[in-house]
């Protein structure tokens, strides 16, 4: 206080943020569980299908409905992934929900693959799907918060979708080993000139099973990142039981660049 008894105006003005900001985050959390039923229907599985496997379907990673209702974004890690788990050529396939506990298989191909910013973009066929709206992530801000969505634990227990809390512990940047000289296509060299990739740290612990799912805003439900990495402690095996409690998701902007490069294409 100052002399005369009064609460200093910078001080004033910084309690009255800090209570806005506390109001806002409320309000965020409480319009949740509507969002989650808004944002549930574009979540889908992202696999590999093969009518002689069992099971026939193989749950890599998760994606979401974006666009036209028939493309997916998913990362680029889950469809690699599916290379190595299906060197004989199965079928990448995607499920979308038909029913609150019933899925529809649909045949999808990918549109772009990027690696260094850990994007990949599918084609579905079929009728469309509700879509989620992409928003950019340039307003997001430390200590935000954030909800995703995605199916950790796989087909364990049937997919059902699961949906976290995050709050944004960090906006930082995603170290990638340097090319060598037979690496250097066009590609890694316009990703050299845009230099590192942002990403969003979460304080949430997220699976494997999470990854590809959207990092959304808990009022509107608009996509500001998707889930790409988990900090494993010790093997990938023990992520379920050894959880690190630190994720991390590509920021939005970086989807809304892969769509616009895919805006004109059928």
């Amino acid at each position: 206080m100052n002399g005369r008894g009064q609460i200093p105006r910078r001080v004033a003005l910084w309690a009255l943020a800090w209570l806005l900001q506390c109001l806002w985050a409320g309000g965020a959390l409480a319009q949740l569980p509507d969002t989650i039923e808004r944002v549930k229907p574009s979540v889908v599985l992202v696999g590999t299908y093969a009518a002689t496997d069992n099971p026939r379907f193989r749950y890599v990673g998760a994606g979401f409905v974006v666009g036209d209702g028939l493309r997916v974004v998913t990362s680029a890690h889950v469809v690699t992934r599916m290379n190595m788990l299906s060197p004989d050529g199965q079928a990448l396939a995607v499920q979308v929900r038909s029913g609150p506990v019933a899925w529809l298989m649909r045949k999808a191909k990918v549109m772009e693959l990027n690696l260094e910013q850990d994007l990949a973009l599918l084609q579905i066929e079929g009728p469309p799907v509700a879509a989620l709206k992409v928003a950019s992530s340039d307003h997001v801000r430390e200590g935000d918060e954030l909800a995703f969505m995605g199916f950790p634990i796989g087909g364990v227990l049937g997919f059902a979708s699961v949906t976290h809390r995050a709050g944004v512990a960090s906006i930082t940047t995603m170290a990638l080993p340097s090319p060598t000289s037979q690496q250097l296509s066009e590609r890694a060299i316009l990703s050299l000139r845009a230099g590192p990739v942002q990403v969003l740290q979460l304080d949430a612990t997220a699976y494997p099973g999470n990854s590809g799912g959207p990092l959304f805003d808990p009022r509107s439900g608009a996509v500001l990142g998707v889930i790409s990495m988990v900090h494993i402690k010790s093997t990938r095996e023990a992520a379920m039981s050894q959880p690190s409690g630190i994720s991390y998701a590509i920021p939005s902007r970086y989807v809304l660049e892969l769509l616009a490069r895919h805006q004109s294409a059928p």
